[in-house]
């Protein structure tokens, strides 16, 4: 999957977090992108079974889409933390720096930086 297919999961998945689902205009306005383009991902995810998709209905993560959303969630909220609480991060940077890290690495290395966030916090506790 592509950080950009991720990204559209994602905003799904936070757009659609009261079980409603999530519209495709919503979905466009949230990722600055078009309609069209919009369209074009969510016909990708749908192949892949991650989300349940037909025009003019709201959109709905499948049990798949979920796990795989909650997953970038809890690498969003791991770099989040490291930036902010860690590192100290400019607050004017840590969203932009936090979407662009939670790409970037792989399920091994962000379960180590998760263990190393652990420890360092009980460290400073």
């Amino acid at each position: 999957m592509t950080d950009s297919l991720e990204e559209y999961l994602y905003a799904i998945y936070l757009l659609s977090s009261n079980n409603d689902g999530a519209r495709v205009t919503d979905i466009a306005n949230k990722m600055e992108v078009t309609k069209a383009s919009t369209n074009n991902a969510l016909n990708q995810l749908k192949e892949q079974g991650l989300i349940n998709y037909e025009k003019y209905k709201n959109i709905n993560l499948t049990k798949e889409g979920i796990v795989r959303a909650k997953y970038i969630e809890r690498r969003h909220k791991l770099f989040r933390k490291f930036l902010e609480e860690i590192i100290k991060t400019d607050p004017h940077l840590v969203e932009e720096e936090t979407e662009k890290l939670a790409h970037c690495i792989s399920c091994h290395t962000a379960a180590k930086l998760e263990k190393f966030i652990e420890e360092y916090m009980k460290k400073i506790s």
